[in-house]
């Protein structure tokens, strides 16, 4: 839903339920709730306060459309494990970004490749957030019952103890870069590609826990990681990426709207 809807609708919600929590209607005048005119000053202001809230939250919203970042490389360097793959032999594992603007500017993250027809360049980049299922950008998009694998991978790699809800990991781990290997062979296993386990130039390291995290007797295909998302840009390749919480503004209005209600029942008691 476009954020603009979102903050009309929440303002219309708001003003709907103020007719009895604030004391006034929608055109701002006294109902069977107000009280004196100070009190619906009062209110007034508290009405105007929750508004407030919702455009800081819309606004910090809309600028969570896209990333900006910069792809340093793959963990564990040429030492990370390979995978052969769609007839050529492939590093695969854990890839590095850093942000390149706003409040985590210059911090690193690490996450998993979703696209195999593109090459991850080392330059600052304007990725766009959009669903799984419409990735890859550009190409036909996967659709939701690969984008649910896709995250099935994930959440069970989670499971494990591998990597957090975030996809984050302990680099320090045993066999931590075996590991990222073998969720990213899964993932592009998700997608579609020939992925082959069981080749020579595949390490054994990582074939040996792909064959854990897709062990049919554990793998649960029902496990999903909540807010995870791709991020695309035209000339790099498409990431797996978890969108933030929303903003603490949103758990504030609720709180808000609540204390101002109990004052305004206690001021007419």
């Amino acid at each position: 839903m476009p954020y603009c809807l979102v903050y009309k609708r929440l303002v219309c919600i708001l003003r709907m339920s103020s007719a009895c929590v604030f004391g006034f209607d929608d055109e701002g005048k006294n109902n069977t709730c107000s009280g004196s005119p100070g009190i619906k000053e009062e209110r007034k202001m508290k009405t105007s306060t929750v508004i407030a809230f919702v455009c800081a939250a819309s606004t910090a919203m809309a600028m969570a459309d896209t990333v900006d970042a910069r792809y340093t490389g793959i963990a564990g360097g040429s030492n990370a494990s390979h995978l052969r793959v769609e007839g050529g032999t492939y590093l695969a594992g854990h890839m590095v970004h850093t942000f390149t603007s706003g409040d985590r500017n210059g911090e690193s993250f690490s996450t998993f490749c979703i696209d195999f027809s593109e090459t991850a360049r080392n330059q600052n980049t304007t990725y766009q957030i959009v669903d799984i299922a419409d990735a890859p950008m550009p190409g036909s998009p996967y659709g939701q019952t690969v984008a649910d694998k896709i995250n099935a991978v994930v959440a069970n790699a989670a499971a494990l103890g591998w990597i957090d809800n975030k996809l984050q990991s302990d680099s320090n781990q045993t066999d931590y870069i075996a590991k990222m290997g073998a969720i990213q062979a899964a993932i592009w296993e998700a997608f579609g590609s020939n992925v082959s386990i069981n080749s020579s130039s595949t390490s054994n390291s990582l074939a040996s826990y792909y064959n854990v995290l897709t062990n049919q007797q554990t793998f649960d295909d029902s496990l999903r990681i909540d807010g995870l998302k791709a991020i695309v840009a035209g000339g790099q390749q498409d990431m797996l990426y978890v969108v933030p919480l929303p903003p603490a503004a949103f758990a504030g209005l609720g709180m808000l709207g609540g204390i101002a209600g109990v004052r305004s029942i206690r001021r007419r008691k």
